[in-house]
């Protein structure tokens, strides 16, 4: 039986996704679980026996028109994102990912994947955080509620060339993504904001970039111009 939970603080609480359910609060979100046949006594998802079973997870996003989805572990680096539609489960795309934290429950796989209302719509969005680091980074991708397409559709950043985000942040007062990644006290880090349009594409606004991997801490600055950054500043500090 597929299974959503919502988390709170210090508590799971099961919900079977097969009854209605209402969600009470818009900004509240939902961790999608895996139920597993099978679930290895090493309760690592390295061990479940992919060739047996592929883990899935339906569920749904409520919107002016309500998606349902299913996802479904091929193994432990790649989900199939199906889409029901025309009676069935139609398949729309894979997805690679680490299971970071993931974790047994019984039976269920608690992933990094959630249903909650991003951009403040009214349309519930996929948030997928698809792997980390030891700085605590949170990589995710973003499958977006399009209502026009009546589909999820991959938020792409177009200004660096890629759909992973460095933990997305939404500002609904401004509509603005901030995102932020963190390295060692010897690597790299960076902040940068985007401006989300009603289509679901972006426009890069600023970005700042520093680079301590050499014996001088180098400090980036960019703006978006159509579309692209363009370097504004570029600062050597020595240490």
């Amino acid at each position: 039986m597929n299974i959503l939970i919502k988390k709170y603080s210090f508590l799971l609480l099961l919900f079977n996704i097969n009854i209605a359910f209402s969600q009470t609060k818009p900004n509240s979100n939902w961790t999608l679980a895996f139920n597993v046949n099978f679930p290895p006594s090493s309760e690592s998802i390295e061990d479940i026996n992919f060739a047996n079973e592929k883990p899935e997870c339906k569920f749904e996003l409520k919107g002016k028109v309500m998606l349902k989805y299913s996802f479904c572990l091929q193994n432990d680096s790649i989900a199939s994102l199906f889409q029901f539609k025309n009676n069935k489960y139609e398949f729309q795309e894979n997805m690679i990912y680490q299971p970071y934290l993931w974790h047994f429950v019984g039976e269920l796989l608690i992933s990094n994947f959630k249903i909650i209302d991003f951009n403040h719509d009214g349309n519930e969005d996929l948030l997928c955080w698809i792997t980390s680091n030891i700085n605590g980074n949170r990589w995710t991708i973003l499958f977006m509620n399009d209502q026009r397409q009546q589909k999820l559709v991959r938020l792409y950043n177009t200004a660096d060339q890629t759909d992973i985000w460095d933990y997305p942040q939404y500002h609904n007062e401004t509509k603005i993504i901030s995102t932020e990644f963190y390295g060692s006290a010897f690597g790299t880090s960076g902040e940068s904001s985007y401006k989300l349009k009603e289509d679901f594409t972006i426009i890069p606004l600023q970005k700042h970039f520093q680079d301590r991997t050499t014996n001088n801490i180098v400090d980036y600055n960019y703006v978006g111009k159509n579309g692209k950054w363009k370097l504004k500043s570029k600062v050597k500090i020595k240490p």
